[in-house]
């Protein structure tokens, strides 16, 4: 009698459970639709949680096989993070200028733990913050566009069904940071766009001039969102106005903080460098590498439009894939024959200044991207067809909120593109690492760095203390998070006044010596030569003083002897 009333009383309890998830889901799905009421969103959180969700699911995939630190640039930002306080000579001078300074600055917290920095979990974490924002963003931007549970969701699958996107978004590269800020930018743009009520000029500045700035100091395709945006709003606050002053006001509260950011850069460069302009044209710099390409005649499309295209858009092919790049097009057209030059459509023309941009720097010969489809032909630099993502998300929504417009199609639509997606994936899935042209530069890297990898590893084993001089900067030597080992224990160009001495007289400073013994035919201060090769090879002591404790083909470690 007593187990038959306990029984009634959990069924009495599960009865009302079920109806209950289904009022909650109901109600979710409905917010998704909601319209815009002032500067709520409904669904904005749902949509960024569930987004949260994938990238952490994500995250213990990639992380979990350990192909989150397959490029090496991956492994180079979580080194830089780390040194502004782990190193011979930490400060924010370890920033550095090859690449601008956000993504290291957000991941500066996370690399603090030895073990988020080796196993890359530092950039997993900012990589879901990201992703979440980046989804909510582009949601929020359709819902300010006047679209409908159908547009919203449909940019939102733009992402989080992209194995690419979810793969760079584990990673510590420079992307996911980037395009959360451009579209935190557009989304705050878009605000002040289609808001009745009329904002100030200081309400632009925090909610679409903060982002921005933060943009602009992550990737150089921020600076070319903040021109476009400026020009954006002085076109927008005229036409609601019809006066000059106003729209100069306007555009000077949104530039502000940008400016500021721009500003702030360049004094970092004069102040480190004595340079002010050290970030275009120093050793590291982007103008510096692209020079020995061009000189190598390997940078085609320099000069050549038709390559320059070809080679960008056959990257966004295989990172976007046929489905969403020919809805995007398709929804290129339906914007502009809906709405012509309206306000929403100059909104969308900004969020592709990244893509713009990039394929001018292309065109320039400032950025060199390989797959195979360009000349020459192998994986480079793919991952800059991400700076797209943006404007294919939107335009992707345009054109299914367009189908969708019967009511009576609208499930049917949802679940041809669902399908669509199922289906490109499950091809991309047959081969992965040859279909997708981001998971194939990585690969790439990865196998090009497996000798340093097995050596790093091999070290982070046996390793107590006693120093390390190695060269991080030279090729296939960036392997830190994989060593695992203290920053401060490293001499290497990023030690300051501790480089030259210990390079001088290893013996002194380092019981270990990790290189690379390729022959490096590079400037002395070039990055593919090992300085720490050089010198040990020019000092005639060195093999009294160390003897090798490590070989593969391409790396070794030495090992101080222990009567030195």
């Amino acid at each position: 009698m007593a187990t038959s009333v306990a029984t009634r009383h959990r069924a009495a309890h599960r009865g009302p459970a079920l109806p209950a998830a289904f009022a909650l889901a109901r109600k979710g799905w409905e917010r998704l639709g909601a319209p815009v009421v002032g500067r709520k969103v409904p669904g904005a959180r749902i949509v960024a949680v569930v987004a949260a969700l994938v990238g952490y699911i994500a995250c213990l995939y990639t992380i979990g096989h350990g192909t989150n630190l397959d490029y090496s640039d991956a492994q180079s930002h979580l080194t830089i993070a780390r040194r502004i306080f782990d190193s011979k000579a930490p400060g924010f001078e370890q920033l550095g200028t090859v690449w601008l300074p956000m993504p290291h600055l957000l991941l500066a917290p996370f690399v603090l733990n030895m073990w988020l920095f080796s196993t890359g979990w530092a950039a997993g974490i900012l990589g879901i913050l990201a992703l979440s924002a980046t989804a909510t963003g582009l949601y929020l931007i359709a819902a300010r566009l006047g679209l409908g549970r159908a547009g919203r969701l449909a940019t939102t699958l733009v992402v989080l069904a992209n194995p690419a996107v979810l793969y760079v978004y584990t990673t510590a590269l420079t992307e996911p940071v980037l395009i959360m800020c451009i579209v935190a930018g557009m989304a705050g743009l878009a605000h002040w766009a289609t808001s009745r009520r009329r904002m100030s000029a200081g309400e632009l500045a925090v909610f679409a001039g903060i982002p921005s700035a933060a943009a602009v100091l992550s990737r150089y395709e921020g600076w070319a969102l903040v021109m476009t945006g400026t020009l954006f709003v002085v076109v927008v606050a005229k036409r609601r106005t019809g006066a000059w002053r106003e729209a100069l006001t306007m555009a000077g509260g949104y530039v502000m903080i940008p400016a500021a950011a721009v500003l702030w850069w360049i004094s970092y460069n004069w102040a480190i460098y004595g340079n002010p302009l050290e970030f275009m044209f120093g050793q590291y710099s982007a103008y510096a590498q692209q020079k020995n390409i061009t000189d190598g005649g390997l940078l085609p499309t320099k000069g050549n439009l038709g390559l320059t295209l070809s080679t960008f858009h056959w990257s966004l092919l295989e990172t976007a894939g046929v489905v969403v790049l020919a809805l995007a097009a398709c929804g290129a057209v339906v914007l502009v024959f809906r709405r012509g030059f309206a306000n929403s459509t100059l909104l969308v023309a900004v969020t592709g200044s990244a893509y713009a941009f990039a394929l001018l720097s292309l065109f320039l010969g400032q950025t060199a991207i390989n797959n195979d489809h360009s000349l020459p032909s192998t994986w480079w630099n793919n991952r800059f067809a991400l700076t797209a993502l943006p404007l294919v998300a939107i335009l992707v929504a345009v054109v299914v909120q367009e189908l969708a417009r019967p009511a009576r199609i609208r499930p049917v639509l949802i679940g041809a593109l669902l399908a669509g997606l199922v289906v490109q994936n499950a091809w991309w899935s047959e081969d992965p690492a040859g279909r997708l042209a981001v998971l194939a530069e990585g690969r790439m890297s990865a196998d090009s760095t497996t000798n340093s990898t097995a050596a790093a590893r091999w070290l982070n084993e046996r390793y107590e203390s006693g120093g390390i001089l190695m060269d991080e900067s030279a090729r296939g030597n960036a392997v830190l998070p994989v060593m695992g080992i203290p920053l401060k224990e490293i001499y290497n160009r990023a030690s300051g006044d501790y480089f030259a001495p210990a390079l001088e007289d290893p013996a002194k400073y380092a019981k270990w010596v990790f290189v690379n013994v390729e022959a490096g035919t590079g400037a002395r201060d070039s990055g593919p030569t090992d300085l720490v090769y050089q010198a040990i090879v020019a000092n005639p002591s060195f093999p009294v003083r160390y003897s090798v404790a490590f070989s593969t083909p391409t790396h070794r470690i030495y090992e101080r002897s222990s009567d030195s």
